[in-house]
Formats: C-alpha cells, structure tokens, sequence
C-alpha cells in the first residue's frame, strides 16, 4: 500500500511487517543489536548488526526478518527534500534507479535518530536543525564507501514466503514488459489463481496493483530524471499508453505526471 510519512523519525515497536508498502521519501533503517533482513522491490538484503541501509521507499519493501532483541530505527526524508539537497550524482541515480546501499552506522547514530524522535515536530526550530543533520547524514553516506546492491541483486525468500518473494522480484525486473498475470504466475510455475492467493496474502495487494507500483516508481524516475515526454514514458515504464499511463499515476500519487515533475524539479521552501 502508498503511506505518507514525509520528514519523521522513529523505533519501531513491531520490527517486521507482514506486508509490503510504498511511500515517496528516501529511507534509512537501523539496525540495533542485531542483523535484519530487507525486501526491497521483492529482493532480500542483508543489514549488518548496527549497520544502515538506505532506498528510495517508493518501490515497495518491508522489514522481512530479523534476528531475536533486534531494535529498528528509521528516518524518513521526502524525496523531493533529498533532491534539492545536492546529494552526490552517483548516490542520487543509485536511489532513483531502486538500488540499496548498505553502510556501517556511525556511533552516534543510533542517539542521534532518538533525538530526531523527539524534536521533529516538537518545534520549528529543533525540526529545521534535524533537517540540516539528516542533510549531512545522507551527504556523508552518499560520499563514503558503501555497499550498492543493485536492483535484482538481492537473494529471493526461502520459505513459506518464497512464492509471493519469487512473484514480486520477477515483476520488479520484467515490468516494463507486456505481461498478463499468467505470464508472471508461469514464471514461478504457479497457477495464476494459486499465485493470486499467495501473492495478496503476503503483500495485501493484488498482483495487478504490485505491478502497477513498479511501473509508477519507474515513470517517477523518469520524470525526474530525464526529460523524455509522457508519451516515452508511459511506453518505457511498461504502461502501454498514455491514457492508461496517467490515470494509473494519478491513482497511485494522487498528482498528475507533469505537477509530479515540476514539484519534484523546482522544489519550494527547501534548502
């Protein structure tokens, strides 16, 4: 499911999550005490105990697993934020092209993200300085070594969850294609009503709308990007039209592809 978070910060009480979401910020998850697992557009990664991972969040993901005491501390950034905030080039296209960087977390981060916690919200001031710190955070990140795992260099579930994890990794890598549900479910050599049921179980969303979401992350990506036209777009995101193009991305951010672009471009009140 699309959530809004914008700028916040927080523990999580309930670590791992039954299903998938999507949401337009760019995401750091912290790992405390312990290693977890990230889905990330249907693909597993790894994060190291008190390690970080990093992803745009508007491919659809979850915190899949994680070892026993683990404690999770994210922060989430608005996307258009983090664009305006002249981030490194390569770090910038690997967040807008899906991929998950891994890093090890500085010490003081896990402090640093309570206090995030506390003040985002509490006044206007104390929010603009955690903006500012959260800025030199993903500069440093974006400007250190790190991990990069690449769209489709994940590891698919073992499991019970396997199929539904098998199901999203191939839409994830092939939705730019002419695909009909049972193409996807031939794939992981399922029946397609059998894969209907496993995949919405898992994800709480049809096979249908997963593959809608991917198509949209990517019409995104371009639009901000690029300055190919609706029409490329939607044939280069795997919509098959204009028309369909733009009533799907209306549905999924609730904004039209051109004020979409615009927004994202000429970002007001950012620094």
């Amino acid at each position: 499911m699309h959530e809004d978070f914008g700028f916040a910060c927080g523990l999580s009480a309930t670590p791992t999550m039954a299903t998938a979401h999507r949401h337009d910020d760019v995401e750091i998850v912290l790992a405390l005490g312990g290693a977890a697992t990230m889905e990330h557009g249907g693909l597993r990664h790894q994060v190291a105990g008190d390690g970080c991972a990093v992803f745009w969040a508007g491919i659809p993901h979850r915190l899949a697993d994680t070892e026993p005491g683990v404690a999770i501390r994210w922060l989430t950034v608005p996307l258009v934020d983090a664009l305006a905030w002249s981030l490194p080039e390569d770090f910038r296209a690997d967040l807008l092209r899906g991929a998950v960087s891994l890093f090890p977390a500085p010490a003081v981060l896990a402090a640093q993200m309570a206090t995030w916690a506390a003040e985002i919200g509490s006044d206007s001031v104390l929010t603009a300085a955690t903006r500012q710190e959260a800025r030199g955070l993903l500069l440093r990140i974006g400007a250190r070594g790190r991990i990069r795992h690449s769209p489709g260099s994940g590891v698919v579930a073992s499991g019970s969850d396997r199929h539904a994890a098998a199901i999203a990794a191939y839409i994830s890598t092939h939705f730019t294609e002419e695909l009909r549900i049972a193409d996807i479910a031939g794939a992981v050599h399922l029946h397609p009503s059998t894969a209907g049921s496993i995949f919405r179980a898992h994800t709480g969303v049809t096979i249908g709308h997963y593959l809608a979401q991917c198509r949209v992350a990517e019409a995104q990506r371009l639009l901000i990007s690029t300055e190919a036209t609706t029409t490329d777009i939607a044939h280069r995101a795997g919509f098959g039209s204009t028309s369909r193009f733009y009533a799907t991305f209306v549905e999924h951010c609730q904004v039209a592809p051109a004020a979409y672009r615009r927004a994202m471009r000429f970002p007001a009140g950012t620094s």
